[in-house]
């Protein structure tokens, strides 16, 4: 290929990108857009073809233990531009999409100082592009403070969960405080779940040093003691601190497009006890589940679905056996052994 054709196929994989990630929502008279985009270049509909297979060969393979999923698309999804062009929707619930707005922020990239707040409810998640484009993406019910000088740019990642898309900069490092350590990064990726007493930080790109000990303690105003020795965590790295590291485990790049399904909107399990995905689903959703046998917590199950579709969680879990499910109220459902 000519410098020009790769340039044309690049962008047209891009804009591929753009209508694929919304296809779902998209209203009458953006869908005659979509037809007109599809017929406005050559490359255009080969290249939408092409990236819908691999969206679907994907999330095929996600639900196939016995598969193994191409590496090249899972590289394709872990690092895709994640621009979106309206309002896309993350929870859903009585078979009703409920809306979460991602917020994209372009900004010009100011000499010095910039500082905001940034904020997700329960249910919905949020992009936004920074300064410096670097950007950050929130997930449900997650606060982070941003904070840039001259000569450093941080982040106080205060609840839940981001991803981080750090674009280098010569003299200002990126810095993500959560918890009680510190993540260094420069032009790289990497998530960051703050949960309960720990942090769990995966690399998905690149190279980050994790400072345990290191975290400003925001409300005090208080820096707090420095860890003795930072720990390295290059592609695939996964680490949980407290106080002090604990060990680094290794995600496999399938595993790691799983846990990061939630930026697609999605929940991916496979093999999770009932009380771990009943925890993790109800993240997203307002309803209250509880399970009221300890032994129906130890089952496993597999799925795949919208995060925040209580319904569908709920006829997943209610096809085994064992389960019964009872809606107390609209908001309260208990999961209960199924009577003989």
């Amino acid at each position: 290929m000519t410098d020009r054709a790769d340039r044309q196929a690049g962008r047209a994989e891009d804009e591929a990108l753009n209508w694929l990630v919304d296809l779902e929502n998209l209203s009458e008279a953006e869908r005659r857009q979509f037809n007109e985009w599809l017929n406005e270049r050559p490359e255009n509909r080969p290249a939408f073809e092409k990236l819908e297979r691999d969206w679907g060969r994907l999330d095929v393979l996600r639900q196939l233990e016995t598969d193994a999923p191409d590496p090249d698309v899972v590289d394709k999804w872990l690092h895709r531009r994640r621009w979106r062009r309206r309002a896309v929707p993350l929870a859903a619930a009585a078979g009703m999409a409920a809306i979460a707005v991602i917020v994209i922020m372009f900004l010009q990239a100011p000499p010095g100082d910039y500082e905001a707040s940034v904020e997700t409810a329960v249910g919905e998640y949020q992009e936004h592009r920074l300064p410096d484009d670097s950007v950050i993406t929130l997930n449900t019910d997650s606060r982070a403070r941003i904070d840039y000088s001259d000569t450093a740019r941080r982040v106080h990642l205060l609840r839940g969960e981001a991803h981080f898309e750090i674009a280098p900069q010569a003299g200002r490092p990126f810095s993500v405080i959560a918890g009680s350590g510190t993540v260094r990064a420069v032009g790289t990726a990497f998530n960051v779940y703050v949960k309960g007493e720990f942090v769990e930080v995966t690399v998905t790109e690149g190279v980050v040093e994790v400072l345990p000990g290191t975290g400003v303690a925001v409300d005090e105003a208080k820096v707090l003691p420095p860890a003795p020795v930072p720990q390295t965590l290059a592609k695939g790295d996964k680490l949980a601190y407290g106080e002090t590291l604990a060990a680094v485990s290794r995600v496999e790049p399938r595993e790691l497009a799983r846990q990061l399904a939630w930026q697609d909107g999605m929940l991916d399990f496979q093999g999770e006890t009932l009380a771990e995905v009943i925890a993790e689903a109800g993240r997203y959703t307002s309803t209250r589940i509880t399970i009221d046998d300890a032994e129906l917590e130890k089952l496993h199950v597999t799925g795949y679905f919208r995060a925040g579709d209580v319904e569908t969680l709920l006829r997943l879990v209610e096809s085994n056996e064992q389960v019964a499910i009872r809606r107390v109220t609209p908001d309260v459902v208990r999961i209960t052994a199924r009577a003989d």
